[in-house]
């Protein structure tokens, strides 16, 4: 391995062009600008080159530079060279056209999903016209700026001989900025860009008012149709200026570069809001991927731990009472599959299995819960993986789920089959019930209900003495009469369940409360339809489908 140098960066870059990844870290000129924090390294072969980061005494490989027919060449050699000396064998900043390459190509990787590392991508004429309505606020930015120095402003083309008065300008940025050693990082590789610039090929453009540098831009060709913008700095108390010089910059770069690149956001709050407040038109998904396999396995008492930290760490509706309830009476080890590296949990799902009446017999099925992956893995397959490997072993005809996002479940064949009417009901009388934890007669309530209905969940008294009555004194109560029971939210006074022989008898108790989940065939006030439950196979939506399914 090597230390770049300017005789093998024609070589570094003509492998780069070959590779075409679009992502910043690929390109030549950054790996240049950055080499005095992350220390870069590199190794020329006959079809690629292998670049090999040394990070605060970390080391780790950064995607092989070549023609994808020889990807697996380099994979190889990479592989090879870690075991040889001890590093990690790990890729840093992944596309995803490098991850199904990988994928496709039956090498064993595990991946993370690194969301601060993604490139944003814009549209050159958008932010070059700043015409449309995306662009209004940037738009209005502009003309106070030209409406403001409109006589006094010249820019001018980027030269290597402005450095001095680019880092004068530095040194005062330096002085009044929030982190004064970052600026003095980016200053050690803006310095090494310019020792380095025709050799890296740096464009650029600056901005003077009343003959004063007030900003400037650098930027590289990182493909073909795309540039990278490394430095952009301006005056922060002219409004527009920043506007302004990116506008500019553009307007005088060759017409074929199409996309602009400007790099991540490192995870910064404030960064990420002004990358995004520019319209980005896609980002670049990156991944860390690093050896391994994972595998689809049945969960056992090792993996306990791991499920209930991902169960209550997944879904905001579950507090550590209902969770705590949740594990003691309705998790069920033999029921639940997980996605494993190792001992690992990466994702997890669960399958309640459940007899429904439908089209007028008793059919089993499974009701799909708890359908999480941990948050440093998502967005990596791993729930696709894992739902795909439980429809195709699944032994039922239909299977039902719930969601926090119904889109997700879509491709899989999901239909969004039952609805419910959440209605703001109108008080019209006084309150008629009394506290009711009978699980006999809220079962004949219920049996009597369901009657003329169907796809509803067959009860017993058990569900009622071991699930749905002890689970809902946490935080609700139940309501009865002779002819009807709610249940009600103790804090919100919200109703969740209506079950009722007798619609008079049901108004009687909802008299008292405002919001109401109800079946479609009672909805009164006013109200909007919500899915419920989504359903995937052999099962046709009618007008008389009832549920009420929480876990």
């Amino acid at each position: 391995m090597k230390k770049l140098n300017k005789e093998d960066l024609p070589k570094l870059k003509e492998f780069s062009k070959k590779a075409q990844y679009n992502e910043y870290n690929s390109n030549v000129v950054t790996m240049v600008m950055w080499d005095h924090v992350y220390e870069i390294f590199y190794e020329l072969h006959e079809n690629f080159a292998l670049i090999l980061v040394n990070y605060h005494h970390r080391f780790g490989w950064l995607m092989p530079l070549c023609d994808e027919k020889y990807l697996t060449e380099a994979f190889i050699e990479m592989n090879r060279y870690s075991c040889e000396h001890h590093i990690p064998y790990e890729i840093h900043g992944m596309n995803q056209k490098l991850k199904d390459y990988c994928e496709s190509h039956g090498l064993s990787f595990v991946y993370h999903n690194d969301i601060d590392a993604q490139d944003y991508i814009y549209d050159i004429e958008m932010q070059r016209s700043l015409s449309g309505k995306k662009m209004q606020k940037r738009r209005n930015h502009f003309n106070a700026f030209m409406k403001e120095y409109k006589d006094r402003f010249v820019y001018r083309p980027l030269r290597k001989e402005d450095q001095d008065m680019i880092f004068a300008f530095l040194e005062k940025w330096k002085n009044s900025h929030a982190d004064p050693e970052a600026i003095e990082r980016e200053m050690k590789g803006i310095k090494k860009l310019f020792e380095w610039y025709d050799e890296c090929e740096i464009k650029g453009g600056c901005i003077y008012i009343d003959d004063e540098l007030k900003a400037f831009s650098m930027y590289s060709e990182l493909s073909e149709n795309m540039i990278q913008m490394h430095v952009e700095k301006a005056d922060h108390t002219i409004r527009g200026l920043y506007v302004a010089i990116l506008k500019y910059t553009l307007m005088n770069c060759d017409p074929k570069y199409i996309y602009l690149n400007r790099e991540d956001d490192l995870g910064l709050e404030s960064l990420r809001k002004a990358k995004t407040d520019m319209h980005p038109i896609y980002k670049i998904k990156k991944y860390l991927a690093y050896q391994g396999e994972v595998n689809i396995v049945q969960a056992t008492d090792e993996h306990y731990a791991q499920i209930k930290k991902l169960w209550s760490e997944s879904f905001p509706d579950e507090d550590e009472a209902s969770t705590e309830f949740y594990f003691s009476h309705l998790y069920r080890s033999e029921n639940t599959w997980l996605v494993v590296h190792e001992f690992k949990v990466l994702c997890m799902l669960q399958m309640r299995e459940m007899q429904i009446f439908k089209d007028g017999k008793i059919q089993n099925t499974a009701f799909i819960v708890g359908v999480a992956t941990d948050p440093y893995y998502q967005g990596c397959g791993y729930m696709k993986m894992l739902m795909n490997h439980i429809l195709n072993e699944s032994k039922f005809s239909f299977l039902l789920i719930q969601a926090y996002n119904w889109e997700l479940y879509k491709p899989f064949g999901f239909k969004e089959t039952y609805t419910h009417f959440f209605s703001h009901f109108v008080r019209q009388g006084e309150f008629n019930g009394q506290l009711c934890y009978d699980s006999a007669h809220l079962l004949k309530l219920y049996e009597g209900f369901t009657k003329n209905k169907d796809g509803w969940r067959i009860r017993d008294s058990a569900y009622y003495d071991d699930y749905l009555i002890p689970y809902k004194k946490m935080d609700s109560e139940i309501y009865a009469n002779d002819k009807a029971y709610i249940i009600v939210n103790k804090e919100h006074s919200y109703v969740s369940e209506c079950i009722y022989t007798d619609l008079q008898a049901l108004i009687s108790l909802l008299n008292h409360f405002e919001e109401i989940d109800v079946c479609a065939d009672i909805a009164f006030g006013t109200y909007e339809i919500r899915n419920s439950m989504m359903v995937k196979g052999d099962f046709k939506k009618n007008d008389h489908l009832f549920i009420c399914e929480n876990l």
